[in-house]
C-alpha cells in the first residue's frame, strides 16, 4: 500500500543521510538501494488529499505464507470522477509493479464498469508472474484482475467516506 502513496525512506550512513523515493528503494528481488554502511532510519508518508480511499487485497493459501498475488489501489475522487489513481501489483513480478496503464484507464473518468474493466485488463497485462507452487502465470494474471477490481470498488467507497472492512482472501 505504501507504493500507492507518496512515500520516501530516509537512510543514514557514514557519508550522511539521503532520502530515496520508495519506488526507487527496491531495485530487484530481495535487493534495495541501501549502501553497505547505511540503515533505514525513517519512512516518510505524505497524507493523501481529501476524498481519497485505498484498499490492499492479497490472495493466500494461509495466514503465514506469501500471497499468490496482491493488489493495492488508492484513488482520489472528485464527485464520481477519479481525479488521481495509483495501482500497484504484488507477488506477480520480482518487485512491486506500478500499473501506469491501469491508472490512466481510471484517471479523469467516472468509475463505471467499463472504466474498471479497462483498468483490470491493463493490470493483468502489466503483471509478470512466474509459475510456481502457488499457481501458473495465467492463473496469477487472472487473480490480479479480480483483486484489482475488488480493490477499486472498495477504494471508491472509502473515498466517499464509507467504512469498508476487508481482509485477505484465503484459498
Amino acid at each position: 500500500m505504501l507504493m500507492t502513496l507518496e512515500t520516501e525512506v530516509r537512510c543514514l550512513g557514514t557519508k550522511g543521510e539521503r532520502i530515496i523515493p520508495l519506488p526507487e528503494f527496491t531495485t530487484d528481488a530481495y535487493t534495495t538501494a541501501l549502501l553497505p554502511d547505511e540503515v533505514l532510519s525513517e519512512v516518510i508518508i505524505k497524507v493523501p488529499p481529501r476524498a481519497s480511499g485505498g484498499a490492499y487485497l492479497a490472495f493466500k493459501r494461509s495466514a503465514p505464507v506469501y500471497p499468490t498475488a496482491s493488489a493495492a489501489v488508492r484513488l482520489t475522487m472528485e464527485g464520481d470522477v477519479c481525479k488521481e489513481a495509483a495501482i500497484v501489483l504484488g507477488c506477480v513480478g520480482l518487485t512491486p509493479i506500478k500499473s501506469n496503464d491501469a491508472e490512466t484507464a481510471l484517471r479523469g473518468q467516472r468509475i463505471t464498469e467499463k472504466a474498471i474493466s479497462a483498468a483490470v485488463e491493463s493490470a493483468r497485462a502489466a503483471a509478470d508472474p512466474q509459475s510456481d507452487m502457488r499457481g501458473s502465470a495465467e492463473y496469477k494474471r487472472t487473480l490480479v484482475g479480480t483483486l484489482v477490481k475488488r480493490a477499486i470498488e472498495i477504494a471508491v467507497q472509502r473515498a466517499g467516506g464509507k467504512q469498508v472492512e476487508v481482509s485477505h482472501i484465503y484459498a
